[in-house]
C-alpha cells in the first residue's frame, strides 16, 4: 500500500531476538490495512500469518479503560473531574482529592503498583496480578494508601491508578469491567476474539517468551484489570485503532482532546499519550504495552488517519529497544507518504 519495504525495517530486527519470536505488524490508513506476521525459527525469519493469532496486549488495554471512561463522560454519566470518592462504598485513607480525570491521565500521585502487591501471601510472581483481588484492593485504599505528588501536580504512571478506574467504572456500571468493556467495545467494534479470559479466546494463542527466551506463563488482570488485561488479535485492534482515528468518533476526539502537558514534547491524554516526533514535526497518539512475555503498540497520526499496530510475544524491554523504534519509524514514514498522496 504505503510503505512496501515493511519486511526491510523489521526482519533484521527480529534476527536479534530469541528463537520463536512472533510478530504481528498492521500499516493502516483509513479503510486500507496491510498486515504482515514474522516468525523466527531455527535462526531463521519467516512469513506467517498470524492475523488471527492472540497475543497479550499489556498496558495497551489502558486505552480501553480511557475510552470507556470517556464514553461515560460524553454520555453524561459522569463528570471527569468527579472525586472518586464519589463511587466508592469505603472511605479512601485521608480522603486525597483524587478525581477520575487523574487516574486516566496518571496525574493522581499513586504510586505505580500497591506497595504491598509483593507481600500478599499468595502473590505469584510469575503472575503478579491474578491473586490481587477486591479485597486486597480495598485493603489497600482504606488503610496503606499513600500518594507520591499531589493529584493533578504531575504525570506518574499507574498502573495501580488505571486498574483503579476501572474498578471504579465496574460500580458506575454495574458489572464486572471486562463486560462493560465487551459490550461498549469488543461487540460494536466486531472484536471476536478478544478477551479479559484467556480460557475465552477461541483462536490460536501465541505463546510468550520471557527475558530468558523461555516460553512463560501468561498474566492475567485481576481486579486491576484495567491495567493490562486485554488479549486480542491483529485483526481486531485493526478494528479498534480504525475507530480511534476516525475524526467522526466524538468519543474518540474528546479523549484526545483532554490533556495533561508532560514536557515540551509529551502530553497524557485520557488513557493515551502524545507525542511530538522531531524533526520531521509528527504528532503521534500511541500507548505501549508489556507483560511478562508481550510487547504491543498502537500508534496513531490522526490528523493523517494512519496508525501501526504491533502485536508480539517479545519480553517488554526486548521489545521497547527492538521493535517501538521500528514501529515509530514506520508511522513518521507512512505519515510523510500519506501527506504526500494527499
Amino acid at each position: 500500500m504505503f510503505l512496501n519495504h515493511v519486511p526491510d525495517k523489521v526482519i533484521p530486527a527480529i534476527a536479534s531476538l530469541p528463537e520463536h519470536t512472533e510478530l504481528a505488524i498492521a500499516v493502516m490508513h483509513d479503510n486500507d490495512v496491510d498486515c504482515y506476521g514474522f516468525i523466527k525459527e531455527e535462526n531463521t525469519v519467516s512469513n506467517k500469518d498470524n492475523r488471527l493469532a492472540a497475543f497479550e496486549i499489556g498496558s495497551v488495554t489502558k486505552a480501553f479503560t480511557g475510552y470507556v471512561l470517556t464514553q461515560l463522560a460524553h454520555e453524561e454519566k459522569i463528570g471527569l473531574d468527579d472525586p472518586i470518592q464519589r463511587y466508592l462504598p469505603f472511605p479512601i485513607l485521608n480522603a486525597p482529592p483524587i478525581t477520575l480525570r487523574h487516574l486516566a491521565m496518571h496525574t493522581s500521585g499513586v504510586q505505580r503498583v500497591p506497595h504491598d502487591l509483593e507481600e500478599q501471601p499468595d502473590y505469584d510472581k510469575d503472575n503478579p496480578f491474578v491473586n490481587y483481588t477486591e479485597k486486597h484492593l480495598v485493603n489497600y485504599l482504606t488503610h496503606h494508601l499513600h500518594l507520591d505528588s499531589l493529584p493533578g501536580e504531575k504525570f506518574q504512571y499507574s498502573n495501580l491508578g488505571s486498574g483503579l478506574l476501572s474498578y471504579i467504572i465496574s460500580k458506575i456500571e454495574g458489572i464486572p469491567f471486562a463486560e462493560v468493556v465487551e459490550e461498549r467495545i469488543f461487540k460494536p467494534f466486531n472484536m471476536q476474539h478478544s478477551s479479559f479470559n484467556i480460557r475465552e479466546v477461541h483462536t490460536a494463542i501465541v505463546r510468550g517468551i520471557d527475558d530468558k527466551g523461555n516460553f512463560c506463563t501468561h498474566w492475567d488482570g485481576g481486579i486491576l484489570d484495567g491495567c493490562l488485561g486485554i488479549i486480542s488479535t491483529l485483526e481486531d485492534m485493526v478494528s479498534f485503532t480504525r475507530a480511534i482515528y476516525d475524526p467522526s468518533n466524538a468519543v474518540a476526539n474528546l479523549q484526545a482532546q483532554e490533556t495533561f502537558t508532560v514536557d515540551e514534547n509529551v502530553k497524557a491524554n485520557l488513557g493515551w499519550n502524545e507525542r511530538l516526533i522531531l524533526p520531521e514535526d509528527v504528532r503521534m497518539q500511541g500507548i505501549n504495552g508489556g507483560t511478562g512475555g508481550y510487547g504491543a503498540s498502537v500508534l496513531l497520526n490522526r490528523q493523517q488517519r494512519c496508525a501501526v499496530g504491533i502485536l508480539s510475544n517479545i519480553w517488554p524491554w526486548h521489545y521497547m529497544d527492538v521493535m517501538y523504534p521500528v514501529g515509530k519509524a514506520l508511522l513518521v514514514e507512512l505519515s510523510k507518504s500519506v501527506a504526500v498522496v494527499r
